[in-house]
């Protein structure tokens, strides 16, 4: 039986203005119909779970921009793809300013974790041995005034033991400046930071 695809209303956030608002109406139908041909195969697209689409202008020049070229506009979009008891999973499409739009993925390291004897309480080291790219991201959100995407994945209800990273936009796209590890399972919120480009 195919899946059930739901246009969801635009959610505008209140940092695009109005002309913003106005550019990035078509260029939602355009990420709608990119979401529906790629992610919407792993997503929860019937609209009975989630939030409405979101949009964010966002303001920038190129490295090699002077400062007296006008400024350039990408937009960013996120979707609501699933979600469990305790995580709700996003992913983000990004139009540059001449209005081309991609999926984005997101770097992040791949990690090894020591611990303590037979028990999981105690973490000795974590150990970066790689990094790889992720199109999902766990309890996230965009914050127009830092231009970053968090995300923040609970590996149990508790919360005592998650991963959470920091995506800064930067030159026309988003780079991974922090990312943070709890990776023992004692009831404390103790995270260790793994990454740290110091944005």
């Amino acid at each position: 039986m195919p899946r059930r695809i739901l246009i969801l209303p635009l959610v505008l956030a209140a940092a695009v203005t109005s002309a913003g608002a106005q550019d990035a109406a078509p260029l939602m139908e355009k990420a709608q119909a990119l979401f529906e041909a790629t992610a919407a195969t792993t997503c929860d697209t019937d609209g009975a779970r989630g939030d409405a689409p979101q949009a964010h202008a966002i303001g920038f020049r190129h490295s090699y921009d002077a400062e007296e070229d006008p400024e350039r506009t990408a937009h960013l979009f996120r979707f609501f793809c699933f979600g469990g008891a305790y995580n709700e999973i996003h992913v983000y499409f990004l139009a540059d300013d001449d209005g081309a739009i991609s999926p984005l993925h997101f770097a992040e390291p791949h990690y090894e974790m020591d611990y303590e004897g037979e028990s999981d309480e105690t973490v000795t080291a974590v150990t970066i041995d790689g990094f790889s790219t992720t199109a999902q991201l766990f309890n996230s959100g965009y914050d127009p005034e830092t231009r970053t995407i968090t995300a923040h994945s609970l590996w149990r209800g508790v919360g005592d033991a998650s991963s959470r990273g920091t995506w800064v936009f930067a030159d026309g796209g988003f780079r991974l400046v922090r990312y943070e590890v709890d990776a023992s399972y004692d009831g404390e919120i103790n995270p260790q930071t793994i990454v740290d480009y110091g944005e």
